[in-house]
């Protein structure tokens, strides 16, 4: 399931990469049918005459809230709007030639990076569910920023050159040089700072975990669970770097104007 959720935003962003991603009517249609998919029930999507992209998510999404809680799937269902929204705000942002600045494009990237989305699947995957006492814990919660900052801001670092040969302003290195001013070095060193800000305060906050759950007297139980749930937020800063760094994704940049496609395959979308 976790290398098919892969694969699915690696060939759905793509399509946005083209003249869907500066015509936002057309991108509002079609992020509306896949966010209507993970509000629906499975055997409504099953019945319905779905695009190529939003029955993927269809199969994807049975199998995501498969023995999960309801108070989980809407959690997830939420990221996943949250998520495909952003999608039609950076078609506006495109279309209008807006740059956002940098606290902006900062909460735009919170929901555009999809991460939320992974993080709520690495629960599903792992066979287990954060307990909603252990995740509205504010400590937890900014564990979670933490990643999700992490993530976005990595990718960018690798996807940078990828994004400056389209002519796409939503990179943080490339709002930081268009709104501070910054030199390419100054943009990239900022954006280091700010993830090691980010890991600094992650692994802080990892180390009081066990003073914390004694002071909220969390069951044994629970506290099991919020170590694999840490655990895989630490995994995920490491995969995302490690993926981003060896991935043709990004070391194979093609130059194209935004509206020209660059995708191996039009989804007819």
């Amino acid at each position: 399931m976790g290398t098919d959720i892969a694969g699915w935003f690696l060939l759905v962003d793509d399509q946005f990469d083209g003249p869907l991603g500066v015509q936002p009517q057309r991108a509002g249609r079609i992020v509306q049918e896949l966010i209507d998919v993970v509000y629906s029930p499975p055997a409504a999507a099953a019945k319905r005459r779905l695009s190529a992209a939003a029955s993927g998510l269809a199969s994807l999404w049975a199998r995501q809230i498969h023995g999960m809680s309801a108070s989980w799937q809407r959690r997830s269902a939420q990221n996943w709007e949250d998520f495909l929204n952003a999608y039609t705000g950076e078609t506006i942002n495109r279309h209008g030639g807006i740059v956002p600045d940098v606290d902006a494009y900062l909460s735009l990237r919170h929901k555009a990076g999809m991460e939320n989305v992974l993080i709520d699947c690495a629960e599903r995957i792992g066979h287990y569910e954060l307990p909603e006492a252990v995740l509205t814990l504010p400590e937890i919660q900014m564990m979670h920023n933490a990643t999700v900052q992490v993530v976005n801001v990595v990718q960018d670092a690798f996807s940078v050159a990828k994004e400056e040969a389209r002519g796409d302003c939503h990179n943080l290195i490339l709002v930081l040089q268009h709104h501070r001013k910054y030199s390419r070095e100054e943009a990239i060193a900022e954006s280091r700072s700010i993830v090691r800000g980010h890991t600094d305060e992650f692994l802080h906050l990892k180390s009081q975990l066990p003073t914390l759950f004694d002071s909220v007297a969390l069951p044994l139980s629970d506290r099991e669970v919020a170590y694999i749930f840490v655990d895989d937020l630490q995994s995920q800063m490491k995969a995302c770097h490690d993926w981003c760094r060896h991935s043709d994704r990004y070391s194979r940049v093609m130059s194209a104007r935004p509206d020209e496609p660059t995708y191996l395959e039009e989804m007819r979308l």
